[in-house]
């Protein structure tokens, strides 16, 4: 189940993201990008609900507070590029302490194990 959580919350959100899309939206390219990538969303967060994986990979943890920093951090460089100097100083900064906070867990990782 809670390998699931992560994809099916994806899934959700671009589904949303998909209807607003077709109501708002006079092209019909966009929409149907968002509904076939909600839809491969949908298919991987029913496997990894509904399959059972072997015991080592249950050794992980659920949920990295610094891997999912550093992917925001990395958006913000990405939109930094079109807004403009003052995200991507944010973001840039953003990065390297997402990078620290993700080299701590791995050091408390290996020092368990």
């Amino acid at each position: 189940m809670k390998v699931a959580l992560p994809f099916v919350a994806w899934a959700t959100l671009l589904t949303v993201l998909a209807a607003v899309l077709w109501v708002w939206s006079s092209d019909h390219v966009p929409p149907a990008i968002f509904t076939a990538a909600a839809a491969v969303a949908w298919c991987v967060g029913l496997y990894a609900l509904f399959h059972r994986f072997p015991r080592a990979l249950r050794r992980a943890p659920d949920l990295s507070l610094g891997s999912a920093l550093v992917a925001a951090a990395i958006t913000m460089l990405l939109v930094g590029l079109l807004v403009g100097e003052w995200l991507l100083l944010i973001g840039g900064g953003a990065l390297l302490i997402c990078l620290v906070c993700v080299a701590r867990e791995l050091r408390a990782d290996r020092r368990v194990q």
